[in-house]
């Protein structure tokens, strides 16, 4: 009845011009576009799909940094969704939401483009989606993130954007060379420029700017704040479960030149040409060619969460400088607010694709609750998927021992020790690959914004009914998102019927403390500001705000410590010698673990 009712709506608003009027024609500064009318219950939402913000970078203009869109003649029928930039496919899980719910359903260079819902009514609020994907998947078009009941919802102007992925956007062969790393980057630093430029058009207010992005997405937002040509385009920002701190969010011009010679290698271009000789055969090489190259390096190259072809730390284009430094110097944007945060077990996810051989087997084709999808690792299991990560830290004994004693829960009785060992894997990866520098940013940003400004964090513990993957991965990376965009209203029939009611509540719920802090700067009364002296996160679950909210304090805090010592033991080790071994250490060393990671978490 619902469906029926909106349909004739819908019908009324064509008659009455608002389909093909003037109530979908905007006249930009570079021609005309028309958009389509998308009903949401009885409200209508105006649809702006696959907008131009860049020339195609295709020809001379691939690997290049973005250029401007050229003005157009007639109008420019924007109908259709966006279309990806060339990614690499979940192929893991054939068929199974959990995968397939990432995969675009089309690909193409001509990717510099965005997606845009405006509500009938206002108030020039506009929060600007930035995707995730680890720089090697994603697209602004995924039926997750249709923003149509965010915009109808909140009355706020939704919009996604697209960049270059993996080499696409990313090769490197040179600072001076015209493939100099960083063009993703770029290419959603234009797309922020051309809103700036055009969201009055659209009845936005350029002041009232708000990044909300997720994984890379999230670390991509973070970026802008030490990119010098990106001040001014935003005022607000929303991480969730990234950071450009992750250790998988940048790498280092020479490792990243590395891959790229290795790339070149794989599609037959010479690598003793010159550095723009090299890029010259790469840009004559089929898309897909260049596309089935990098996947290949990441598959046989690449450490776990390792991603082949994502930011470089140093550069002339983007950063102007190097990352770190500006860091270190707090060389960043102060003038934000920020909301940040992470979900409670976002190692869980990557578990069956990268420690499959070690006892985090998935068969989709049986139920996810299924005994055989449990797994309830053995110690050695438990040894050997550590292992996996040896190479983070230099294969180094000392920290081995201290994570195998921090996370392998030596004191957990046998009749659970297998959970305990599978959920200390799932937590360590969390730890070391997001929360911890997802919390370290935090911690960054709320000790330097400027003084009428203000950071928050938040612990996000609700598990979705619509969530396919087993039950002991918890509350995984990613799975905030469908929250976020209203998808419990908008897709009620993947949920649970039971739960349904209280999931749409909580969607209502989460869409409000982000558009009003998006609006105000402020989530909510009750979420104070976050300080690193408490390290209070409001936790996002079922009870927000029906029946109060609850704050956590120092969420993974001994955790995060551990690691922090490590990342700093490593880098010594780094700065003082000079091979990839193991370093020799003491015996005693090894038997004072216990007391060191005791001592950690005293002080």
């Amino acid at each position: 009845m619902r469906s029926s009712f909106c349909d004739f709506v819908a019908l009324l608003a064509l008659c009455f011009g608002l389909g093909s009027g003037e109530g979908t024609l905007k006249h930009l500064k570079n021609g005309k576009i028309r958009g389509i009318i998308q009903m949401v219950d009885d409200q209508p939402v105006y649809a702006y799909l696959g907008v131009p913000y860049g020339e195609m970078p295709t020809g001379d203009r691939r690997f290049a940094p973005p250029q401007p869109k050229k003005p157009w003649v007639g109008e420019l029928a924007a109908d259709k969704p966006a279309t990806a930039c060339y990614f690499t496919k979940d192929n893991a899980f054939p068929n199974f939401p959990g995968a397939e719910m990432w995969n675009a359903q089309n690909e193409s260079e001509d990717c510099l483009n965005m997606n845009i819902w405006v509500p009938e009514e206002s108030d020039g609020t506009v929060m600007v989606w930035v995707y995730g994907g680890g720089y090697f998947s994603g697209s602004p078009s995924l039926d997750l993130y249709d923003g149509r009941m965010l915009a109808a919802s909140m009355n706020v102007i939704v919009v996604n954007i697209n960049y270059r992925l993996g080499p696409f956007g990313f090769l490197y062969f040179g600072h001076g060379s015209s493939a100099a790393g960083n063009m993703g980057l770029q290419d959603q630093q234009l797309a922020l420029r051309w809103i700036k430029e055009n969201i009055h058009h659209f009845e936005g207010n350029e002041k009232k700017i708000t990044l909300f992005g997720e994984s890379a997405g999230a670390a991509s937002i973070s970026a802008h704040l030490f990119a010098p040509g990106s001040k001014n385009l935003f005022s607000r920002i929303i991480l969730q479960s990234g950071s450009i701190l992750n250790q998988w969010a940048t790498s280092n011009p020479n490792e990243m030149l590395r891959r790229s010679r290795s790339l070149a290698t794989r599609l037959n271009c010479s690598i003793d040409l010159t550095q723009e000789e090299i890029v010259n055969c790469i840009r004559g090489k089929p898309a897909i060619a260049v596309q089935h190259a990098a996947e290949a390096i990441t598959n046989t190259e690449m450490l776990p969460l390792q991603f082949a072809f994502v930011p470089i730390d140093e550069d002339y284009r983007f950063f102007y400088g190097n990352l770190h430094r500006k860091l270190r110097q707090l060389d960043f944007n102060k003038d934000i607010d920020v909301i940040v945060g992470t979900n409670k077990d976002e190692g869980s996810y990557w578990l069956p694709y990268y420690l499959d051989e070690s006892g985090f087997h998935f068969d989709h084709r049986i139920p996810a609750e299924d005994p055989a999808n449990r797994a309830l690792i053995s110690r050695s299991q438990f040894e050997r998927s550590l292992n996996h990560f040896s190479a983070y830290f230099r294969n180094s004994s000392l920290v081995r021992h201290a994570l195998l004693h921090e996370y392998g829960d030596t004191a957990a009785s046998v009749s659970d020790l297998s959970k305990r060992l599978r959920d200390g894997i799932s937590a360590f990866t969390g730890d070391f690959f997001f929360t911890c520098d997802v919390i370290r940013l935090g911690d960054l940003l709320a000790e330097n914004v400027n003084e009428k400004r203000n950071v928050y964090m938040y612990y996000f513990t609700q598990r979705s009914s619509a969530n396919p993957w087993p039950k002991w991965m918890g509350i995984m990376h990613g799975y905030e998102i469908e929250y976020v965009f209203g998808m419990p209203l908008r897709r009620p029939k993947v949920y649970d019927s039971t739960t349904l009611g209280a999931e749409q509540r909580f969607s209502e719920n989460i869409m409000k403390l982000w558009f009003d802090f998006a609006n105000t700067g402020n989530p909510a009364s009750t979420w104070p500001p976050y300080k690193t002296s408490t390290k209070l996160a409001y936790v996002l679950d079922s009870v927000v705000p029906v029946t109060g909210h609850r704050l956590e304090s120092h969420v993974r805090r001994d955790r995060c410590r551990l690691l922090q010592e490590v990342a700093k033991y490593v880098d010594e080790d780094c700065k003082t010698t000079s091979n990839s071994g193991n370093v020799p250490l003491p015996i005693s060393w090894i038997w004072l673990l216990p007391v060191l990671v005791y001592l950690i978490r005293r002080v």
